[in-house]
């Protein structure tokens, strides 16, 4: 039965074309569930996955990884990856790969017992990136391939997604992006648009023997056949190193809204930095989680 429900909820017996995420893309989506800025937001070298326009630093070549990990209820595990470099003042190319897989799924008859092994059942996806600074804006393009896997069936696909990031003035940025729209431009359910505003409510300020710095984020996204659904956050820097972040969501389901809190903590440490995060999960299943190492290595 638990065989059955999976296979018929991902969508894994639809035909997908090539130039489409398969269905089981959207699994993509509790991942973003763990996320406590919004999507088009988020920086670092993994986050290229999420918006491939991203802030540009000094250091020419960096690298990122996320471990995302749900509760039993959902029992799905994951990671992303991502390595930039810098080619000249204003280009950043970028390699990136991503996948999730759902634990302890098993075969059974008419007994819980399980029968055979465990069912392989997984989601992944590798891409390049290209992005160039134009003035104040920074313009960013993603192309995946991707390949999924349910049992012994499988399917695989291209998508192509943009990303912009702009900076009008030092306390205001915006920031939009696609993600897993098909390289053919047609319609999927899938695919989702993020839209990102941040402002710097409260500069760098004494407090103690610590300056602090006070910024507050909104975040929409909006999928096929859905309400669109809102991110607010807030985020404190305290001094150079240490940052704390909440934020609250406001899911957009099929037939009910629901409220999803987070909490992030994020520590530099020279050219490393350290982050980690615990939301509600999707639709309140359990709770999702998500570590994350950046390194600048050159």
């Amino acid at each position: 039965m638990r065989y059955t429900s999976l296979l018929l909820s991902l969508g894994l017996i639809a035909e997908t074309a090539v130039a489409q995420a398969p269905e089981s893309a959207g699994l993509w989506r509790v991942a973003a569930a763990s996320l406590i800025v919004p999507p088009a937001l988020t920086a670092g070298p993994a986050s290229v996955s999420w918006n491939p326009a991203q802030v540009p630093n000094d250091r020419r070549v960096n690298a990122g990884i996320e471990i995302i990990h749900t509760s039993s209820e959902l029992g799905i595990s994951g990671v992303l990856g991502g390595v930039s470099a810098a080619i000249g003042s204003r280009t950043v190319l970028s390699a990136i790969v991503g996948r999730l897989d759902v634990r302890d799924l098993v075969r059974t008859t008419t007994t819980p017992t399980a029968v055979g092994g465990a069912i392989p059942v997984y989601t992944q996806y590798a891409g390049v990136s290209g992005q160039l600074g134009l003035g104040p804006a920074q313009l960013a393009a993603v192309v995946r391939f991707h390949d999924e896997r349910f049992d012994a069936l499988s399917e695989t696909g291209l998508t192509l997604d943009v990303g912009v990031r702009l900076q009008p003035t030092p306390r205001i940025s915006i920031a939009g992006a696609t993600h897993f729209l098909p390289i053919d431009f047609s319609s999927q359910s899938t695919s989702d648009y993020y839209l990102g505003l941040e402002y710097l409510l409260l500069p760098r300020t004494r407090v103690g023997t610590l300056s602090a710095s006070l910024v507050a984020r909104y975040g929409g996204t909006l999928r096929s056949g859905e309400d669109l659904e809102h991110l607010v956050s807030l985020g404190i820097l305290l001094g150079r190193s240490l940052q704390l972040d909440a934020a609250l969501t406001r899911e957009a389901g099929p037939e009910t809204h629901s409220l999803r809190p987070g909490l992030g903590l994020s520590l530099r440490l020279g050219r490393y930095s350290i982050g980690l995060a615990r939301s509600s999960g999707l639709n309140g299943l359990g709770a999702t989680y998500r570590m994350g190492l950046d390194a600048a290595i050159l």
